[in-house]
């Protein structure tokens, strides 16, 4: 029942619709019958106007068609203005003889001619116009510009960003036509288009090299490629493509190609570029060996050989050191064989077309072919590139510091000897004006630093790297320094005195060698010896010098260290305590000799104080030596007194014995000698030979005669004072201020009137300073703003 209600629904719904229907198709009859003959007017008119507009159209076609046939056949619309300066008619396409690449309705236009193409104009030629060439068979139309093609555009695609990836013009948008259309009449150079508009104008250049053959126009071709690769070179794909292009339009016109030039600039590629092939192959033509400067140029073109960091950043010296590598590994050059010739041929970069390239080039070996391992090159590149790692990472931190001295430092030594090093000539040039031309200079370390441009460290200590970077620094100039860390002497800080002195390759010597060792101890003990009693004076230092001079087995440059060694170390006393416990595992031998060589110091002035004693002692004790031996040795150092010793006045009793020998010295006690005099001269005339010394001090290693320098010992550093005098200043400039009587005391020693040397040193002040050095008083003090100019006037001497 409910399903009959619904179907009678719809039937009804039905016949409703097809009445509308039948309705509205009587009102159309009726109004059509009634309005016939004005719906039959209007027809008539839009029919017309229809037949009108076609016929202009077509007329417009007509009269475009005429404009772009050959002249013979009309009146020129156009003309080509000619370099010449005459005016020609315009030759349009399909007019001139064509060659074998192009077909019937192509042409190539010539550099001589103007052509408009959709309304713009086109000079300089040098592109195909018309709608396709004919290539082996095949049509190509990717590069030809074709008039009939509509390239008109309101926004020009001047960036090509429509164009893909291998333009075609005959398929770009109008709005990528119309830009390079544009690009070509503004001289193509023009560097807002993109690089799509450029390589479209190149297609059609490497196809009239090498698929028309156009050999004559090939020099003009290169010239034009040559200049887009100036302006677009930055572009890599064009770069490579219009490199391989430049390459290969020479082999095929015969034309000579530039010879490589290492660069760390090589931009990867997948083979080897031609100008290498064709360089290598000449030279193997020549000879079976490649020798350095042609290796370089070889591994740098391998595709599987990449430049690491050092060797990009540091190039310059990265070439120089691969030929001092490659010439010591292949002196006769490394002989190379190949299995074939060199054949080449031009892939498009278009890629419509590929072709062989003929030329002298097929009678050279390729290296593309080579049977020789290459790895020995491979492997030469990377040791290279390590050696500058160094260099490399300071440049990288520092880059104002690539021709430093401590930038030289990190070359290796062979690549500098090698190489100018500018920083390091200067610094050579500075220290001979430093040293005035002698064999020995005394300076302050921080002097040495700014002389070398070092930076002095915030904290004011010196590393142990850094003394070492200048020890390597001088040994490149043939100085030495001592101090020297590296020949066991400790770490100069920059206030502390060095001596420099000529040596070749810096003077090493070996600190371990039993006599450079055992002499080196001695002086070390000697020095804590004559500071044992509070004061070092010169006659102490020239004892020991004269020790060093009559060393055996030390060579001239080892007395030179040993000798500047003890100046600087009487200035700077070391620590007591860290001496005698080095002393612990030296040889008995050793031993023996540097307890008698320390009781030889503190006897040698005549006189034994507590203090000296008791530091003899503390030597023995780290020495493993009795104290009986060292009073022993004590007694036998002390000469007899020639005279009578004194008693008491003589009160004869029966029964009293004749007085004893004095007893041997004793730590509380002082004892008073007398010198001999004979000893006293041999002494004396030992220090006199001093002065002698450091002049001869070479004579092992530097035949040539040199100017005699002054001893260290016994020349004055202050012009002026004599060496008693300039003892009384350094006393007082090493404590700022000593007692007067201390000052008295010390004076009569010397021989000297403490008020007449009080005088003596203020008046040699007055004319070096304008004013007194010491001021009298309870204290003799010296001027605290003079303690300077007396460093500087001991850094001159």
């Amino acid at each position: 029942m409910g399903r009959r209600k619904g179907g009678s629904a719809a039937g009804m719904g039905l016949l409703i619709v097809l009445g509308l229907i039948f309705a509205a198709l009587s009102a159309v009859y009726r109004f059509i019958v009634e309005n016939l003959a004005a719906i039959t007017g209007f027809g008539t008119v839009v029919g017309l106007l229809l037949i009108l507009w076609y016929l202009f159209s077509k007329l417009e076609g007509q009269k475009s068609s005429v404009a772009e046939r050959p002249l013979a056949t009309q009146q020129p619309q156009i003309q080509l203005l000619s370099q010449r300066g005459y005016v020609e008619p315009l030759v349009q396409f399909g007019s001139r003889a064509r060659s074998a690449g192009t077909s019937g309705q192509t042409r190539w236009v010539a550099p001589t001619e103007t052509i408009i193409v959709q309304g713009v104009s086109v000079a300089g030629g040098m592109f195909y116009l018309g709608t396709a060439l004919s290539f082996e068979g095949r049509e190509i139309d990717e590069y030809v510009v074709n008039p009939e093609l509509s390239a008109k555009s309101s926004r020009p695609d001047v960036e090509g960003t429509s164009m893909p990836y291998w333009p075609s013009y005959a398929e770009v948008a109008p709005a990528a036509r119309r830009a390079f259309l544009e690009w070509m009449s503004t001289g193509r150079r023009a560097k807002p288009y993109g690089i799509g508009h450029v390589f479209l104008y190149f297609y059609g250049l490497e196809h009239r090299v090498f698929a028309d053959r156009d050999v004559g126009n090939v020099p003009a071709l290169i010239a034009e490629v040559d200049q887009l690769l100036r302006v677009y070179g930055d572009n890599g794909s064009f770069h490579g493509y219009a490199t391989h292009f430049l390459d290969l339009a020479r082999c095929a016109a015969g034309l000579p190609l530039p010879v490589p030039e290492p660069s760390a600039d090589t931009a990867y590629a997948a083979e080897m570029g031609t100008a290498v092939r064709l360089h290598l192959g000449r030279r193997l033509a020549q000879s079976a060996a490649i020798l350095s400067e042609d290796a370089l140029i070889w591994v740098l073109a391998l595709p599987d050989v990449y430049l690491r960091t050092a060797a990009v950043r540091c190039f310059d010296k990265f070439v120089p050191l691969w030929h001092l590598r490659f010439r010591s590994r292949f002196p006769e050059g490394l002989r190379v064989a190949t299995s074939g010739n060199i054949d080449l041929s031009y892939r498009a970069a278009s890629g419509a077309f590929e072709v062989p390239v003929d030329g002298p080039h097929r009678d050279y070996p390729d290296v593309t072919k080579v049977k020789t391992s290459l790895e020995p090159l491979r492997q030469l590149v990377q040791e290279c590139t390590d050696e500058l790692d160094g260099f490399s990472r300071l440049l990288g931190r520092r880059p104002e510091a690539r021709n430093s001295v401590q930038a030289a430092l990190l070359l290796p030594e062979d690549l500098l000897a090698e190489t100018v090093f500018e920083a390091v000539r200067e610094f050579g040039q500075r220290l001979s004006e430093i040293m005035g031309g002698k064999q020995l200079a005394s300076t302050k370390m921080d002097t040495v630093l700014r002389l070398a441009n070092f930076e002095l460290p915030d904290s004011g200590k010196l590393s142990p790297a850094v003394a070492d970077q200048l020890g390597q620094v001088l040994d490149r100039l043939d100085i030495a320094i001592e101090p020297d860390r590296r020949y066991g002497g400790g770490v100069p800080q920059p206030q502390d005195q060095v001596f420099l002195f000529n040596a070749p390759g810096g003077g090493p010597v070996d600190s371990e060698r039993p006599a450079y060792r055992s002499m080196k101890a001695q002086v070390e003990v000697a020095v804590l010896a004559a500071a044992a009693d509070g004061e070092a004076s010169g006659e102490e230092i020239q004892r020991v010098i004269a020790g060093i001079k009559e060393g055996v087995d030390l060579g001239g440059v080892e007395r030179a260290r040993l000798i500047s060694f003890a100046i600087t170390i009487f200035n700077s006393p070391p620590k007591q305590a860290r001496v005698l416990k080095r002393l612990a595992d030296r040889s008995p031998a050793e031993r023996a000799t540097i307890a008698k060589a320390a009781v030889a110091i503190v006897v040698g002035d005549g006189t034994v104080q507590p203090d000296e004693v008791r530091f003899l002692e503390k030597l023995h004790k780290a020495l493993g030596l009795p104290k009986e031996q060292l009073y022993s040795e004590l007694h036998k150092a002390v000469p007899r007194s020639d005279e009578p010793v004194a008693i008491s006045i003589e009160q004869r009793q029966a029964g009293i014995p004749i007085p004893k020998e004095a007893p041997v010295p004793t730590p509380d006690a002082v004892v008073r000698i007398r010198i001999d005099a004979e000893r006293l001269a041999r002494a004396q005339r030992e220090t006199a030979e001093v002065s002698e010394l450091l002049a001869n001090i070479f004579e092992e290693e530097t035949p040539p005669p040199v100017e005699t320098v002054a001893a260290v010992a016994n020349a004055s550093a202050f012009e002026g004072l004599d060496q008693s005098h300039t003892e009384l200043v350094e006393l007082i400039e090493l404590k700022g201020a000593v007692p007067k009587l201390e000052f008295e005391e010390r004076a009569r020693a010397m021989k000297l009137l403490a008020e007449g040397a009080l005088e003596r040193i203020n008046d040699w002040a007055f004319e070096r300073f304008d004013e007194a050095l010491l001021e009298d008083g309870d204290e003799i003090v010296m001027a605290p703003h003079l303690r300077e100019r007396l460093s500087e006037l001991r850094e001159t001497a």
